[in-house]
């Protein structure tokens, strides 16, 4: 019988305190070859009806709630039914949501902070704030609302409030400032009730970015909370923050630091000997309507000796994560962990991640013993690491007192590819562990010397994101954040929230590659999942943009050739680019610094055309005609004018590969052009022995543009090479993450830059549509066409897509190629074989056998 089945809310489960005053819900078809129709009965807590959308003949699998207003702690049951193909109706399947508080008017709690005159210049112990609270009746519900500047943890009676890590999550604090809801029924009781908050420094105070610049966003960390008691005979009490609350700082967490970790003194007890004191904030929170930041896979070490005599613990995983220990040892005892992400030449060390910043990045647990049995697990530090030095361990160490928590914005798994190539497998595994330990609330470069929201990374991965893991909710907060910081004039900046580094990134603020990152991160969630609101929420955002690059192409800084060719309009040379970034070593031409002040003619041309043609498209999906027609107008002259200025009778003359890319990938070339420059680009990948020669923005195009160029043997062989550089070049040389540069090490073999960049595995994309063959075609519709080549054998890919769970899985045996392939319901698909032969299908399993003598 037909059933909803995975049922979510603004991609949600059961959220409890969003602000959607107008979502949209979303399901699954379960049990049936296609939906025809749907009904959405929503009710409130006393059971009456607020929305019946009566039967709706679609297959569409989401609704918008056209219901009753919602208001500030509405509690909605929604339950949903489905007809099939038969027109027969199956079981209703039932979710709800909860509303949060949506006016200012709801808070009647008061900012409250230490109890101290802060020195700017100094660094200050946790806040520790307790109130004691009697509750004589019986709770029917119990919800606590809670917010900080800074990081708070929670506590009622002794048990740790939610299981979320990092509240209230980072934004640009001065613009707006995420709280949680908590149903806290459970965790009252009859009698005494303590309450207390921790604070840390967090975003808000502690060192972020690349330079470790403190206080970004203030000086003061405060704290607003607000319990809301609701009894059996329907009587409310409040437990508002203010000067009635207990507060002191001489509990045990003496430092703490998001990059630099903390200082821990077990001997130490919050005395809560003085009082809280009032404080304002003029930002109103809001709900973040995102999933938030736990604790996942838990590892245990093996213990090495270093050549030198150390002790270093090897969690044989590179991640974003949380130390966990037991010790005792005499009152008074101190040791160190320090946690670093690689060896260097089998010892310990940081180095590859320092930067000349403000502080030094430290990334270390310095512990006292109480001298009784201790239990420790970083509370308001994160480290990047797979490694950990001990020193000054009271006894001997054992592995098992010792435990890695990985943590990550909590999305779920939703696709993988594996294949008879395990270093391949493994390179997939890698990504999804950088992707892992770079999202924690904000798409992060990595998690060690910067942990900084860089637009170009979310940009170039955001797609691939998709296939690995759910990030739609993920990016559709991030998305508020970038259009928090967007200027007047239209600008994105670099990094999205700011990390207080505007001084010298301020040139960079704008630059392609990074900046579109307004317009591709909506786009490509939208084409992804079929939800416009990624672009109706954010067009705005996006058109302003498009037209602060239009009014940037009007100027220019550089030769004639550019001020005086005939599509000088649409030509953009002008401003500063960080450009490809990231080549290997000795690709890039002439010197570092000189590249990054001049402009980047050819990149930003480029990226000027591909921008307007999405605009364009989602222009005209909107409606938005006289838009439609201007970056129209805006996508093909950047396009002519990119070919005016670097195609020199019918080729473009260079071996540097992210040029020959860019223009293939970017649809900016067509014909006997085009052509051209797929045979130069496999010319330069043959003469370099198919090693990888792209950065930053290209490196991810190059597979998908040799396939597209008929060229699917030069992409396995680019794919399989073992060589520096090369994706399987890091697997050979012990990556368990995806590094930053191609090299990882220098000549010496000293490890440099972060080992944990997410953004170069994008190249998974490749891996689940072009040899697993699974691409999303539109709404409930999806291309099947696997594709074989290089040493690989065997491939098996499912992807969890928001209209269901496509599988495919293909084999090389005795001459044939054997594919089955599973479709979800209400899907259809177009399956394309190797030889050519497509089968329009619907629901179902097929299985497909095809000799291979006869492929294309």
């Amino acid at each position: 019988m037909i059933e909803a089945i995975n049922l979510t809310i603004e991609h949600l489960v059961n959220p409890i305190g969003m602000d959607v005053t107008a979502p949209r819900l979303f399901w699954q078809v379960g049990n049936a070859v296609k939906q025809l129709a749907y009904q959405i009965v929503a009710v409130n807590e006393k059971n009456q009806i607020v929305w019946d959308s009566q039967r709706v003949n679609t297959s569409r699998m989401f609704a918008d709630y056209q219901g009753e207003l919602l208001k500030s702690r509405d509690r909605i049951f929604w339950r949903i039914r489905l007809w099939d193909d038969n027109d027969h109706a199956g079981n209703w399947s039932q979710a709800f949501f909860e509303m949060g508080l949506l006016e200012s008017a709801d808070w009647k709690a008061s900012w409250i902070t230490a109890n101290l005159s802060i020195d700017k210049k100094k660094r200050y112990p946790s806040d520790y704030f307790r109130k004691e609270f009697e509750i004589n009746k019986k709770v029917k519900s119990a919800r606590l609302y809670i917010t900080a500047c800074g990081l708070y943890e929670g506590t009622l009676n002794g048990l740790k409030i939610g299981n979320d890590f990092f509240t209230p999550g980072y934004t640009d604090y001065e613009k707006r400032i995420q709280y949680q809801t908590y149903d806290i029924t459970e965790k009252v009781k009859q009698g005494n009730n303590i309450f207390d908050v921790i604070l840390g420094d967090g975003w808000y105070r502690g060192c972020i970015g690349a330079l470790s610049f403190r206080n970004v966003f203030g000086t003061e960390t405060k704290l607003l909370c607000q319990i809301e008691l609701t009894f059996a005979d329907d009587t409310e009490e409040l437990i508002l923050s203010d000067e009635s609350f207990s507060w002191c700082n001489d509990g045990p967490i003496i430092y703490s630091d998001l990059k630099n970790g903390e200082v821990i003194d077990a001997t130490l007890k919050p005395s809560f000997s003085s009082k809280a004191k009032k404080t304002t904030c003029l930002v109103t929170p809001s709900a973040s309507n995102n999933v938030t930041v736990k604790e996942h896979e838990h590892f245990k070490p093996v213990l090495l000796l270093t050549p030198s005599g150390k002790t270093v613990l090897d969690f044989g995983q590179n991640m974003s994560g949380l130390m966990s220990f037991s010790v005792t040892g005499k009152k008074g005892h101190e040791m160190t962990l320090h946690m670093g992400e690689c060896l260097d030449h089998g010892e310990f060390t940081n180095r590859n991640f320092q930067c000349r910043s403000k502080e030094p990045i430290t990334q270390k647990i310095q512990f006292t013993c109480s001298g009784q049995q201790d239990s420790y697990q970083s509370r308001f530090s994160f480290f990047g690491f797979r490694y950990a030095l001990v020193e000054n361990w009271p006894g001997e160490i054992n592995p098992d007192d010792f435990t890695a928590i990985a943590i990550y914005s909590d999305m779920k798994e939703t696709g993988n590819f594996t294949c008879s190539n395990q270093l391949i497998n493994q390179l997939v595994s890698n990504t999804r562990w950088s992707m892992k330990s770079n999202f924690i609330d904000v798409p992060t470069d990595c998690p060690t010397r910067e942990l900084a929201g860089w637009t170009g990374d979310a940009q170039i991965f955001c797609r691939t994101s998709r296939y690995l893991m759910d990030s739609s909710s993920f990016f559709m907060k991030w998305m508020h954040d970038l259009a928090d910081r967007q200027t007047h004039s239209g600008k994105v900046h670099c990094i999205v929230p700011r990390v207080g580094n505007d001084g010298y990134i301020k040139a960079m603020d704008g630059c392609v590659g990074w900046a579109d990152a307004s317009v591709y991160v909506p786009y490509h969630q939208w084409k992804m999942t079929g939800d416009d609101k990624f672009i109706t929420n954010f067009y705005d955002t996006m058109r302003n943009y498009a037209f602060f690059m239009i009014n940037r192409a009007k100027k220019t800084f550089i030769t004639n050739i550019f001020k005086r060719n005939q599509y000088r309009k649409y030509t953009y040379d002008s401003y500063q680019h960080f450009g490809e970034w990231l080549e290997p070593k000795g690709v890039e031409p002439g010197n570092f610094i000189v590249n990054i002040i001049l402009p980047k003619p050819e990149e930003a041309t480029a990226y000027l055309s591909l921008t307007m043609s999405y605009m364009a498209e989602m222009s005209r999906y909107l409606g938005k005609k006289e838009d439609e027609i201007l970056f129209s107008e805006y996508a093909k002259g950047a396009k002519k004018a990119y070919n005016h200025l670097f195609v020199k009778q019918d080729i473009i003359d260079t071996d540097r590969q992210a040029k020959l890319v860019r223009p293939l990938a970017f649809g900016l070339l067509d014909g006997k052009i085009k052509a051209n420059v797929e045979n130069r680009l496999e010319k330069a990948l043959t003469d370099n022995s198919y090693k990888i020669g792209t950065g930053f923005l290209s490196t991810s195009f190059i597979l998908p543009v040799l396939t597209s160029a008929s060229k699917l043997d030069i992409a396995f062989k680019v794919l399989e090479n073992e060589e520096c550089p090369g994706w399987l070049y890091q697997i050979k040389n012990g990556a368990t993450t995806i590094w930053e540069s191609w090299e990882g090490y220098d000549e010496m073999g000293h490890p440099f830059n972060s080992h944990n960049h997410y953004s170069p595995g994008a190249v998974t994309e490749w891996l689940f549509e072009t040899v697993g063959g699974i691409s999303v075609a539109g709404e409930n519709q999806f291309i099947i066409q696997p594709h074989y080549g290089g040493t690989l054998k065997n491939a098996q890919t499912w992807y969890d897509s928001i209209y269901g769970k496509v599988e495919t899985k293909w084999a090389l045996k005795d001459r044939k190629f054997i594919l089955d392939v599973s479709i979800p319901c209400n899907i259809t698909a177009v399956i394309i074989l190797p030889n050519g032969d497509q089968h329009e299908v619907g629901n179902g399993n097929y299985h497909f056998e095809m000799k291979r003598d006869q492929s294309l």
